[in-house]
């Protein structure tokens, strides 16, 4: 874990914790993060702020973490991934999960893990996989599509994360620069390990928490790319009938990874919610 304090120690703290997608790291998050600082210190609130990165288990920092002794990362499930981050946490945390770390997030927030204080997805939805969902059809990632990705990582990991980047900037104006951009980010911590991509895609394949995401309390904020093909624009209503308290955001001209696309209006869109959230809610 990562921190960066913006604080004065006699306010009351609020923790933004970062989780990240599949086969990435934090290190994603790197130009969200210093715009959001930068913006939040001239609110002035009388509410600190720190900042907290966590590498997924098998990602970056955090390769060669395992779900117990012995055990290989492919034994991981959402449920353990989630307990892991867990662990991590603070009090009074705000999760802001993209994608896959969207997914966890959730699941904490379903757990109702008391240190969660509100969610902020990006990019992400409680199922992943196209398919039926209690009865009804549920728009995302074709199977075929997953399983391709399942096939070629036993393959060249290498080659088959390329490839989902660039799917994941499909449509954007400068998708080639965002590309090489996140990709020279990611690059500065550990690789992920090759057992844990597996377990990701497996999540990915299985996890559904269609149901479970009514049961959700804290204020929620959802964020979404419009040209998002991993998370279909058709997907939104159907996610804010199940959760009809939260809110959503779309981003026209941005893919899977709007916060890339334009991080300072990416950024200005959370304030609000923010503010909100750290106004409400007890210290």
């Amino acid at each position: 874990m990562v921190t960066s304090p913006q604080q004065l120690s006699e306010r009351p703290v609020f923790n933004l914790v970062f989780l990240h997608g599949w086969g990435m790291n934090s290190g994603v998050f790197t130009k969200l993060i210093a715009s959001l600082e930068s913006q939040l210190a001239g609110l002035s609130l009388p509410i600190a702020f720190t900042f907290s990165c966590i590498d997924l288990p098998g990602h970056g920092h955090n390769n060669k973490q395992r779900p117990h002794a012995g055990a290989s990362a492919s034994d991981w499930q959402l449920s353990s991934m989630a307990s892991a981050i867990a662990d991590q946490l603070k009090a009074n945390s705000i999760l802001i999960g993209w994608s896959l770390g969207g997914l966890i997030a959730q699941k904490l927030a379903v757990d109702q893990n008391t240190k969660v204080k509100a969610l902020i997805t990006i990019a992400s939805t409680p199922k992943f996989q196209m398919g039926s969902s209690s009865q009804r059809e549920w728009p995302g990632i074709k199977p075929e599509v997953l399983q391709t990705f399942v096939e070629q990582l036993s393959l060249n990991h290498h080659k088959t994360l390329s490839r989902f980047l660039a799917i994941q900037m499909m449509g954007v104006a400068n998708a080639k620069a965002l590309v090489k951009e996140i990709s020279a980010a990611i690059e500065q911590r550990p690789a992920p390990d090759p057992s844990a991509l597996a377990a990701g895609l497996h999540i990915l394949q299985q996890a559904d928490l269609c149901e479970q995401i009514a049961n959700i309390s804290v204020p929620t904020l959802r964020l979404y790319g419009r040209l998002d093909s991993l998370v279909p624009h058709s997907v939104i209503h159907l996610i804010q009938s199940l959760q009809p308290e939260s809110e959503s955001v779309i981003f026209k001209h941005a893919s899977h990874a709007p916060f890339l696309t334009n991080p300072d209006v990416f950024a200005e869109h959370l304030l609000p919610f923010i503010k909100q959230v750290t106004s409400k809610h007890p210290h």
